[in-house]
């Protein structure tokens, strides 16, 4: 099983895909780690919204 916010490699793909596109570049090892900890982080807080939303009720 996943670690809590560790997403199978489909979901980064699309992201360094989505960056590579429009830089028209590849990213290095360091600008792939840095998106992928951002992902998970965007992630991360869009759970913790869901979880307040679904209290708040």
């Amino acid at each position: 099983m996943n670690e809590p916010f560790e997403y199978p490699d489909i979901f980064y793909n699309e992201v360094i895909f989505y960056l590579e596109t429009k830089w028209n570049r590849r990213l290095n090892d360091h600008e792939r780690h840095v998106l992928i900890e951002g992902y998970r982080f965007g992630r991360m807080i869009e759970a913790e919204n869901e979880i307040q939303i679904m209290f708040a009720k």
